[in-house]
C-alpha cells in the first residue's frame, strides 16, 4: 500500500511540476549532454528515488533516469501526450525515446539522460489490486 501511494504522489509532483523550466535549454542542443544521443524502445515507468522517471530499453540491462537540463534537474521537460498517459497512472507507458546522455556511462548503473522526444506512446494499465 506505501509503495502504491508513495508512486502515486511522486507521479502527482511529476505532473504538477511546469513543462520546462524558463532557463532550460532543449535536451539535445543543452551544453550539459556529454555524448551521442539514442534512440531506442522500452517502457518508462515510475519509481520511488531519485530519478523518479526511468527508462528500461527493450533487450539491454542498461536502465535510463530522466532529469531536466535547467538549473533545477527535478524539473524534467515532457511531451503533453506522455503527461496525459501518466496522469492516468499507468503501471508503465511503452514508446519510443530519444534521450541524451547527461553523464558518462557507467557499467551496470542507472545513466541520467534528458528526453529529447517520444513517439508511439501506449499506456499499460494497472493490474486491478
Amino acid at each position: 500500500m506505501f509503495k502504491l501511494l508513495a508512486t502515486a504522489m511522486i507521479a502527482s509532483t511529476i505532473l504538477a511540476a511546469p513543462a520546462i523550466a524558463a532557463d532550460a535549454p532543449a535536451c539535445k542542443s543543452s551544453p550539459k549532454v556529454v555524448g551521442k544521443c539514442m534512440t531506442f524502445y522500452g517502457p518508462l515507468a515510475v519509481y520511488s528515488g531519485s530519478p523518479s522517471l526511468r527508462i528500461w530499453p527493450v533487450g539491454t540491462k542498461q536502465l535510463y533516469g530522466l532529469r531536466g537540463t535547467g538549473t533545477d534537474p527535478e524539473n524534467v521537460a515532457l511531451p503533453e501526450k506522455l503527461r496525459e498517459l501518466l496522469a492516468t497512472k499507468p503501471s508503465e507507458v511503452n514508446g519510443k525515446w530519444e534521450v541524451c546522455p547527461l553523464e558518462a556511462e557507467r557499467p551496470n548503473q542507472l545513466r541520467i539522460v534528458c528526453l529529447e522526444s517520444a513517439s508511439e506512446l501506449r499506456a499499460v494499465p494497472r493490474a486491478p489490486q
